[in-house]
């Protein structure tokens, strides 16, 4: 289905839409009834310039996401996809990226991501002319609970560019189709029908995650897993869906350190201003959803030009004390305790966590911290 023919269907579905969100149904799901990973606020309250920082510099930022200077647009890829994916079999089984995105011009990768015992998330991406089509509907346009895996649609692509943060949502279902499998990187709740604790297998299992834009392929190192909450009568609301594009490093290290003071787990994975972000967003009610609106949100960088897409994963350990909110530590007992790691990753303080973000500690040794290094 082209972007056009969607826009002339808008209007009517609106009001659908609408009753979906008000209604916070992700179809059938493994808790009583999951929301959808995008709530109204993170559709249409952030303009693209916003951003989720306090600390800002007028520095020029030190590389682009532009990824060549020539100017000839590249080809759609006639590469196979990561694997054939029966749910197509009525449009004729498609193989190549090319042979997607000419069902579909709306397409704009695939994402794969290894799952221990399970089926891989293994979908194509899409993107719509706004955060709102593609949650109730298919690749093919159809109308279903599980929607679709979709790109923000304020995070443009190109066929030589990409944004700063890829932001792609996907919803949680019971199925297992979609993002449901994307909370497998929970360390403390390996589903929510088990409740069995899964620890670090599925980042050990899968630090790195798949995705290829229609046009270059792209892999992308796991750094970081945060559970956050949406609405503000929980308490604090980290509004990472916000953090469309990185402008200075102020941004880059205000935004990479109130993940890291949320994240379940660190890895030995190196973070510079400049990297290419991939951010994952999916619903999560391990709290139920009438106690808390929250989401799971997994973070990586995409690998650099040159680099080996290799991690050592026996350097991950879990966070004893990551960040979260009021209603959590109301209904969970603790509090957080403040940041307990730093970006030295030479530093001799055995109480802390020593993390490789280049350039962090510099930074702030000029210019003042925000509120989320506050103990």
């Amino acid at each position: 289905m082209s972007r056009s023919s969607k826009s002339r269907r808008i209007a009517a579905l609106a009001a659908a839409v609408c009753m979906v969100m008000a209604a916070g149904s992700c179809g059938e799901s493994n808790q009583p009834e999951q929301t959808s990973d995008t709530t109204e606020a993170a559709v249409t309250e952030a303009p693209v310039e916003e951003s989720t920082t306090t600390e800002k510099t007028t520095k020029v930022p030190l590389v682009t996401t532009t990824t060549t200077t020539t100017p000839a647009p590249l080809p759609v890829m006639t590469d196979e996809v990561a694997a054939e994916n029966t749910d197509f079999a009525s449009v004729g089984s498609p193989k190549t990226f090319e042979d997607y995105y000419n069902i579909n011009k709306d397409m704009v990768g695939w994402i794969n991501i290894y799952i221990p015992n399970e089926n891989d998330i293994n979908e194509p991406v899409v993107q719509g002319e706004d955060n709102t089509y593609y949650l109730t509907h298919d690749f093919l346009g159809t109308e279903v609970k599980e929607g679709a895996i979709f790109a923000d649609f304020k995070c443009p692509f190109t066929t030589r560019t990409r944004p700063a943060n890829i932001i792609l949502y996907g919803h949680n279902m019971a199925s297992g189709k979609s993002f449901a499998k994307l909370t497998r990187y929970c360390t403390w709740n390996t589903s929510k029908i088990t409740g069995a604790r899964l620890g670090l297998s599925q980042y050990i299992a899968s630090p790195t995650v798949t995705f290829d834009t229609v046009w270059e392929k792209g892999t992308y190192k796991v750094f970081a897993a945060i559970f956050v909450n949406t609405e503000e009568r929980n308490g604090e609301v980290f509004k990472y869906y916000k953090q469309r594009t990185i402008s200075n490093e102020g941004e880059f290290f205000d935004y990479v350190g109130k993940i890291m003071d949320r994240s379940l787990f660190f890895t030995d994975v190196d973070l510079e201003y400049g990297d290419e972000l991939l951010t994952l967003s999916t619903c999560y009610y391990p709290l139920t959803k009438d106690a808390a609106d929250t989401r799971f949100v997994v973070f990586a960088r995409r690998v650099r030009e040159g680099e080996s897409a290799e991690v050592d994963t026996s350097k991950a350990v879990e966070n004893s004390n990551p960040l979260y909110f009021d209603t959590y530590y109301k209904m969970n007992g603790g509090s957080w305790k403040g940041r307990n790691w730093d970006a030295d990753p030479d530093s001799t303080d055995t109480s802390k966590t020593h993390l490789k973000i280049k350039g962090f500690e510099e930074y702030y040794k000029s210019h003042e911290t925000t509120a989320s290094t506050e103990g």
